[in-house]
């Protein structure tokens, strides 16, 4: 019997924030709480609302809602009414986070390259087309 790709993938994803979460413990934060430090510090330049990471993320805005609370609670970022709309919020990070970034940034890069580095270039582009498949 043939296995089932998506389970596959989801047991694939699983172990990935598993992992992610694993190392986050260490600075206190979880995977996602790194991993909207990554985000927000990649796009540094640009006005970044709480929609933006909903939409980066996947997640509802009830759950954005909820993990920002708790990210501005340990002071890694500042929640402010959007200048074009009082509707939104802009996220920034505070210093404390940014004193992460690197230690983020490494850690990301690391995980891409080992995943690079036991596949070629052209099993990495059907592994993509795959996922963009569900995205």
């Amino acid at each position: 019997m043939a296995e089932n790709i998506g389970r596959s993938l989801k047991q694939a994803a699983n172990q990935l924030s598993r992992q992610f979460d694993e190392f986050a413990q260490q600075y206190d934060l979880t995977g996602v709480q790194l991993s909207i430090i990554d985000y927000l510090s990649r796009h540094r330049s640009a006005l970044i609302l709480q929609r933006d990471i909903e939409l980066e993320f996947a997640i509802q805005r009830s759950t954005t809602t909820l993990i920002l609370q708790r990210m501005e609670k340990k002071q890694l970022v500042t929640r402010q009414v959007a200048p074009t709309d009082a509707r939104q919020k802009t996220i920034s990070l505070t210093t404390k986070a940014l004193a992460l970034e690197n230690i983020v940034h490494d850690y990301i890069d690391q995980q891409e390259q080992q995943l690079r580095d036991h596949f070629n270039a052209q099993e990495i582009q059907t592994f993509e087309k795959m996922l963009k498949y569900y995205l």
